[in-house]
């Protein structure tokens, strides 16, 4: 026993001092400061378990096991629980004022599939919130919903202040959550300046609204379901939506599923924004597999330049269970 001991406490040794050069460059890669030894031993320890689970889907991807693939980005010296915690935007009743409902009578007929970012460009740059400091994707969504509206009706491309959203929206808690619906619901008592005008700090400030770029008349709320999530983003546009997140804390690339990203409202932890959808052939399973375009908030060195696309019609992580869009 003392020997396997002694054996598996070497093996351990080896693998620490075989990963530090990853662990060096991560910490360059991502600005990485700790305060101590002890919090810097920490986060190693975490890295090298990230990186082993990272390692063990990655080939599971190349056996044709996975549909997506991992990496050991910005996230990797957290644990699942800490990124979680990191995400956790409002849930629960929504607020009391009037939604409008999409029509009920015969739908628009929609494309098979539709890319915002292309259609009427009507996608802006991907954003980084800066997850370390602000839980704020809930107004980056709302922003990300505002500005499609704004280009496709507007012709207007004017990135939008999700500061402003923070520091005067008082049904969210700014950097500590908020909903989408709180946000909108702002804009259209208060209108909303412009990211220029009142740019981006990733801490909640006092407000400081002045000038107004863009206003909103409602608020409309989709049934939960994938297919009137389709039928809203192939006839309006980019559309906010809340889902479950934690699991996709390394995703790299590829079309995210997971029998674990369970569909239910009560879990859902962070808002983003529908821009999309569409499917690719696979040859293993040699059938077409669908997507949902999702546009996240944590910078373009995240995901697919700052995308995820999640399997469509899966019932995944929850996509179609919070959904919005404004109309302006």
């Amino acid at each position: 026993m003392k020997i396997l001991i002694i054996l598996s406490a070497a093996f351990l040794a080896v693998n620490a001092l075989s990963i530090e050069p990853q662990w060096n460059q991560f910490k360059i890669t991502y600005n990485k400061r700790y305060e101590t030894s002890e919090e810097e031993q920490l986060r190693f320890n975490i890295y090298q378990d990230n990186l082993e689970k990272i390692n063990r889907h990655n080939r599971r991807y190349e056996a044709g096991l996975e549909t997506y693939t991992m990496t050991a980005n910005k996230f990797a010296d957290l644990t699942q629980t800490e990124f979680g915690d990191m995400l956790r935007s409002q849930s629960g009743s929504l607020p009391e004022f009037e939604f409008e409902k999409r029509p009920s009578d015969e739908p628009t007929p929609i494309p098979d599939s539709i890319d915002w970012r292309e259609t009427d460009k009507a996608v802006l740059p991907v954003k980084d919130q800066n997850y370390t400091g602000c839980n704020s994707g809930w107004a980056f969504s709302a922003t990300g919903a505002l500005e499609g509206q704004n280009a496709i009706k507007n012709n207007a491309r004017t990135p939008l202040s999700e500061q402003q959203l923070i520091d005067c929206d008082e049904a969210s808690q700014g950097c500590d959550g908020g909903s989408v619906a709180n946000a909108i619901q702002y804009v259209i008592k208060n209108g909303l300046t412009s990211e220029t005008d009142y740019p981006y700090l990733g801490n909640q400030t006092i407000c400081q609204a002045q000038n107004t770029t863009i206003t909103a008349k409602a608020l409309v709320t989709l049934d939960k379901t994938e297919a009137d999530l389709q039928q809203a983003v192939g006839s309006v546009g980019p559309i906010s939506a809340g889902m479950y997140f934690d699991l996709l804390q390394f995703y790299e690339g590829g079309i995210f599923h997971s029998d674990f990203c369970f569909n239910e409202e009560a879990i859902l932890d962070h808002d983003v924004l529908v821009v999309g959808y569409g499917s690719e052939y696979s040859e293993e399973l040699k059938e077409e597999r669908k997507y949902w375009i999702i546009k996240n908030s944590m910078g373009q060195d995240w995901g697919e330049k700052g995308y995820v696309r999640l399997a469509r019609d899966a019932d995944q992580c929850g996509i179609a269970l919070r959904c919005s869009y404004p109309i302006l």
